[in-house]
C-alpha cells in the first residue's frame, strides 16, 4: 500500500484528541481480538518457501515484550530507520521478501522491521505480520509488536509507532503468536466511545 503519512498523521491526531471514534484514550492497550484459523496470504506462503526458518517453530506461551523505555526506543528507531531507508516502489505482484535493493512496497517494509527487531533481541512470537484494508479498501501489511504497553503497529504509512486501535484500517488477519506458519482472523473490535453523559457508556463497532 502506497504511504500517505501526512493523511494518517492527521487521523492519528484526531483520534488522540477525541475527534475520531478510533479508541478511548484510556484504553490504548486493548489487545487485538482474534478468532479462528484462516488461510495465510499467498505472498506469505511464497516468503516461507524462500525463508523456511522464518516460518517454523511453535511456543506454548507466546511472548509479550516488556515495554521498557529502551525497548520503546528500539521500536521508534527501527520504524524511522526503515521508513527512511526503503524507497517506496509499487509492486503489482506484491512479492513478500526483504528489500535487498532498498526498494519495495508495504510487505518489504514490514518484513525488514521484523528482521531488525529480531536482531535486537525481540522474540519472534511477539512480532506478528498483520493484514488490513486501508481507508481506500486496498490490501496492506504492517508489523504488530505485542508488548506490555499494548499491541503496537509499525506502519510504513505512519511516521510513528502507534497502538493498533489508532489506525483507520479494517483489520483482516495476523500471524498466530503460537506458530508463525499459522494465521488467525482478526475480529471486529468493540471500541468504547464516550457518551454525552459521562455516566453512560455505549459499545460501538467501527
Amino acid at each position: 500500500m502506497r504511504p500517505r503519512i501526512f493523511a494518517i498523521s492527521a487521523i492519528l491526531l484526531a483520534g488522540l484528541f477525541g475527534l475520531a471514534p478510533l479508541a478511548r484514550a484510556d484504553m490504548p492497550d486493548m489487545p487485538m481480538p482474534t478468532g479462528s484459523l484462516v488461510t495465510p496470504p499467498g505472498g506469505f506462503l511464497g516468503f516461507c518457501a524462500r525463508h523456511l526458518a522464518e516460518c517454523t517453530g511453535s511456543v506454548a506461551t507466546p511472548a509479550v515484550m516488556p515495554l521498557s523505555p529502551a525497548r520503546r526506543r528500539e521500536l521508534d528507531e527501527v520504524q524511522a530507520r526503515v521508513n527512511s531507508a526503503v524507497l517506496w516502489r509499487d509492486d503489482p505482484q506484491h512479492v513478500w521478501d526483504y528489500p535487498t535493493d532498498h526498494q519495495g512496497d508495504c510487505n518489504k517494509f514490514a518484513l525488514e522491521k521484523r528482521r531488525e527487531l529480531i536482531a535486537l533481541g525481540w522474540p519472534r512470537d511477539a512480532l506478528l505480520l498483520t493484514t488490513a484494508l486501508t481507508e481506500q479498501g486496498e490490501p496492506h501489511l504492517v508489523l504488530l509488536a505485542r508488548t506490555s504497553g499494548g499491541d503496537l503497529v509499525l506502519d510504513n504509512r505512519a511516521a510513528r509507532v502507534v497502538d493498533w486501535t489508532r489506525l483507520p484500517y479494517r483489520w483482516i488477519a495476523r500471524q498466530s503468536p503460537e506458530n508463525p506458519a499459522l494465521w488467525v482472523r482478526v475480529l471486529p473490535a468493540q471500541v468504547m466511545t464516550a457518551d454525552a453523559d459521562a455516566a453512560n457508556r455505549r459499545i460501538a463497532t467501527p
